[in-house]
């Protein structure tokens, strides 16, 4: 590559697909088509201008669990939802990577999404590199728990791939926050292993942002050097001041992250109305 980096990515996250059924939040009194609003999002992604060079799908990517939630689902069960998942984001205008949340199924997730998988139920997390900027996509899930935890293993991997990346500007994708967000609620189901994740980074201070999903709102908070974001959900959205459980109708939200050089900057969209002509 010559000269400086220049490009934009879109971070999309908790999209909660679930073929064949609607989510009814406990905490409210309403049913969201998250299918629908997803297609929203992907349509308002396509007027962006410039276009992606990539789009980060921030976990929790599939949910048929929110409709029966008395049992544990099989994979088979998962699969239609990763099935028209893949179909939605066909209408992006650039490449997908994934990430999975605390409402994933790796199996399924794998069956359909990552063919190479190295075992069914292998944990998914990778590098990858666009315009001299390195990206790290870590694996929080911690089945059967609705915080996340990042074993030994991984955390063993990730201090390697950023010693073979020293000296290159890096961002981080994690679906479980590290740091509290003040939320009493939502920051019971944090990483629980947050500050050993932060304290790896910290090792590099090539590494700038990271970017968090499963919060369903955006928040920014910034530490020694290091800022982590936390982006809305596609869907449901919870609210920014409510200590207690409390959900929303939306309205569906994604990140635009845009890199000129070592400059990075960030926007949030909501789409509040029908279409996409307000962008």
């Amino acid at each position: 590559m010559s000269g400086p980096a220049q490009f934009r990515f879109v971070h999309l996250t908790d999209t909660h697909i679930m073929a064949g059924g609607k989510w009814t939040p406990r905490s409210g009194d309403f049913e969201f088509d998250t299918e629908a609003s997803l297609r929203r999002v992907v349509e308002a992604v396509r007027t962006l201008d410039p276009a992606p060079a990539f789009a980060v799908l921030g976990g929790d990517l599939a949910s048929p669990d929110l409709i029966d939630r008395q049992r544990l689902l099989t994979p088979e069960e998962y699969e239609p939802s990763y099935r028209l998942l893949a179909e939605i984001l066909a209408g992006l205008p650039c490449p997908v990577r994934f990430l999975l949340g605390n409402h994933d199924d790796r199996i399924a997730f794998n069956r359909v999404l990552r063919r190479d998988a190295p075992a069914p139920d292998a944990a998914h997390y990778y590098g990858f590199d666009h315009q001299g900027y390195h990206f790290v996509a870590l694996d929080s899930q911690e089945p059967g728990q609705a915080g996340g935890l990042l074993d030994a293993a991984q955390l063993a991997w990730l201090r390697e791939d950023l010693k073979q990346h020293r000296d290159q500007p890096t961002m981080a994708f994690v679906h479980h926050h590290p740091w509290p967000l003040g939320l009493r609620w939502i920051d019971t189901m944090s990483l629980r292993n947050g500050e050993e994740l932060i304290a790896v980074l910290h090792e590099h201070p090539d590494v700038r942002w990271i970017i968090c999903g499963h919060v369903h709102l955006d928040q920014v908070i910034q530490r020694r050097g290091l800022t982590m974001l936390t982006t809305p959900s596609t869907c449901i959205q919870l609210s920014k001041v409510s200590q207690a459980r409390k959900m929303l109708p939306g309205p569906p939200g994604f990140r635009i992250v845009d890199v000129v050089g070592d400059r990075l900057s960030t926007s949030v969209v909501h789409l509040h109305g029908p279409g996409v002509q307000e962008l």
